[in-house]
């Protein structure tokens, strides 16, 4: 279970953290994501700083140092201490940011990853941003893995249509998987090789149970710490995931070539078939809504609507 403890979110809420989750809050290139007893701050889908919980009010922070090595050496780096045990210690971290975000742009820069990038943009459209309380997905967390349970996604996110925005229990939960370009279309990571892991999961009742209770344990503590930005209403107390509605796996396609033949080709693989009866969950694809990825019901396509789709940009 990702979740934080009671001591860890008053330190970020009014403690020897506060500073830090301001931070993030006022920063649209950072974003915070809750693990186990520990945070992640990211910056360019990269991990800037890790945050954890060791003592009551005694946090490790970490920097990954592989960001700052280039050929021939390392960039170099600020003195930080490695524990933050007070407001001086947090501090320095916040003053370091800005030269730790110039080495990892150096880094990205030779070794880009352009899908986790944009990750951490529709995180922020969908969940603190101008359009968010528009949006009927949140995102919950991104790149998660969690070996007890074999799961692995791009992005975890609740559906929660506006509509239903009155009822804590009209939630139902999103599997979303990012490709950017065709490249990654096929290979051990491509669409047929996500849609068995996602059956193997969903199949599972105790490991799917737990991932759900993940999730809602996610969504409320981000909620709690102020980084969801949606109009809640005042009847509303907590948040469900009933285990008897079917979830979303929704494929994310960006920047997809359009004179390429590799979607339709895998998008007319017979084995999608076997993922589209709708008997574990619902097959979408995001189309964007013009331009930008603020996530809507009603640009979710099925997979035979995607199909036509395809087929009608091509006749044109």
């Amino acid at each position: 279970m990702r979740t934080l403890s009671e001591g860890f979110k008053k330190d970020l809420l009014d403690g020897v953290l506060k500073e830090l989750l301001n931070r993030v809050k006022n920063d649209d290139t950072l974003m915070l994501a809750i693990r186990n007893d520990y945070i992640n701050i990211y910056y360019r889908g990269g991990n800037i700083i890790r945050i954890t919980e060791k003592l009551p009010a005694q946090y490790d922070a970490f920097f990954d140092h592989k960001y700052a090595k280039k050929d021939g050496g390392v960039y170099p780096l600020p003195a930080l201490p490695p524990m933050i045990q007070n407001d001086d210690d947090t501090k320095k971290w916040l003053e370091a940011l800005s030269c730790l975000k110039q080495v990892m742009d150096f880094y990205l820069h030779q070794h880009p990853k352009h899908e986790r990038e944009f990750q951490q943009l529709i995180v922020r459209e969908n969940n603190a941003s101008s359009i968010s309380n528009a949006s009927e997905y949140f995102i919950t967390d991104i790149e998660y893995a969690d070996a007890r349970i074999g799961a692995r996604f791009d992005l975890t996110a609740i559906r929660w249509l506006a509509d239903d925005r009155k009822n804590a229990r009209k939630c139902n939960a999103a599997f979303i998987e990012m490709k950017y370009g065709d490249g990654a279309l096929n290979g051990s990571s491509g669409m047929i090789k996500h849609l068995e892991d996602f059956s193997e999961l969903i199949s599972d009742k105790g490991k799917y149970r737990s991932c759900l209770k993940m999730m809602e344990s996610q969504f409320c503590q981000l909620d709690e710490l102020g980084m969801l930005s949606y109009h809640q209403s005042s009847n509303v107390t907590g948040l469900a995931l009933p285990e008897s509605e079917k979830p979303e796996v929704i494929f994310i396609l960006a920047n997809h070539n359009p004179r390429s033949m590799q979607l339709k080709t895998i998008l007319e693989d017979p084995k999608l078939n076997e993922f589209d009866n709708g008997e574990l969950f619902d097959l979408r694809f995001y189309v964007a809504s013009f331009a930008g990825y603020g996530l809507h019901s009603e640009n979710m396509l099925s997979l035979t609507k995607m199909r036509k789709l395809l087929d009608d940009n091509r006749a044109s």
